[in-house]
């Protein structure tokens, strides 16, 4: 029992919390963006999240860590009249694996290996492999603050992105609360009671997925999406919740490049080096609705 406590709270470092202190070890979630443009208004992006989290604690209360994230996204844009249609589909595999070392009670660091398969599955394994790192040092300030520094880092296929990151876990009263890794993504919430909460949610995300299709044989998608949605949390039973989310996507882009060309180096909001030829149009924001699934577990 005393084994299982340890897991619950070192599990924190990388799993989603929510305001009853809860550890979502499961997660399946189903995305839809209304796009429009001026020549269609059926065009859209649906998507499809998973995402499980395997944790081992070791003799020293560290912890070996493992999660998975599997992620599809179909998308239809037709931007013009004459043009053809952007139409994607596209399957991200994130593998994250490694240690949560405790320094002592308050602090520990991480380091974890994050290799990536992002595909249309047309692609080879090889042209489709992408791998990247986290390195953060977090701090347990007191019970109701806690906060990490460090950075991500991937090899996409535009180039090097890196990404200066910071968490927070922030308690401001007992009902109103602040967690986020900044700038990935971030929730400010309110939770009147044990079984509802609902705030503000933002996240922004930038993946790239190699593809093979017939006449696009040397070329890669670069996805851009900055979303903005009120949510709320129900507590279903036992140990399972529904989110419910809606909002706007002030970014929601599939940019089409040439698998030569490259950028020096990405960084959130901003690209260094980057003189890359766009092969399509521009895609526009547009609003969403999205509805996941949660088991999460307590911490008591």
């Amino acid at each position: 029992m005393k084994k299982l406590f340890s897991l619950l709270i070192l599990v924190t470092a990388l799993s989603a919390l929510n305001a009853q202190k809860r550890i979502d070890i499961f997660t399946l979630a189903g995305n839809y963006n209304f796009m429009s443009s001026e020549y269609n208004n059926d065009n859209y992006e649906a998507a499809v999240m998973a995402n499980l989290v395997l944790p081992i604690v070791l003799k020293d209360s560290s912890i070996w860590y493992t999660s998975i994230d599997y992620q599809y996204f179909s998308v239809n844009n037709d931007t013009t009249a004459v043009s053809r249609k952007d139409d994607f589909n596209l399957h991200g595999i994130i593998f994250r694996t490694g240690l949560i070392y405790k320094l002592s009670s308050n602090t520990n660091i991480q380091i974890l290996f994050v290799p990536r398969y992002m595909t249309d599955f047309n692609a080879s394994f090889s042209e489709s492999l992408q791998l990247g790192g986290v390195l953060m040092f977090e701090k347990v300030k007191s019970p109701t603050y806690t906060y990490r520094v460090g950075v991500l880092y991937n090899q996409e296929l535009f180039g090097p992105y890196i990404v200066p990151v910071f968490y927070l876990d922030w308690s401001i009263t007992s009902k109103i609360k602040i967690t986020g890794l900044i700038p990935v993504y971030g929730k400010l919430y309110y939770q009147p009671n044990e079984n509802i909460s609902a705030g503000i949610h933002f996240i922004g995300l930038t993946t790239t997925y190699k593809i093979h299709e017939p006449g696009l044989e040397n070329y890669y998608v670069d996805r851009r999406s900055i979303d903005l949605s009120l949510f709320t949390n129900v507590h279903l039973f036992d140990n399972l919740f529904i989110e419910a989310r809606a909002g706007y996507s002030l970014t929601r882009d599939y940019g089409l490049f040439a698998e030569d060309d490259k950028i020096t180096l990405g960084l959130p909001l901003v690209n260094i080096g980057d003189d890359r030829t766009r092969q399509n149009n521009e895609f526009e924001g547009s609003p969403f609705v999205q509805v996941k699934l949660l088991y999460s577990l307590p911490i008591k």
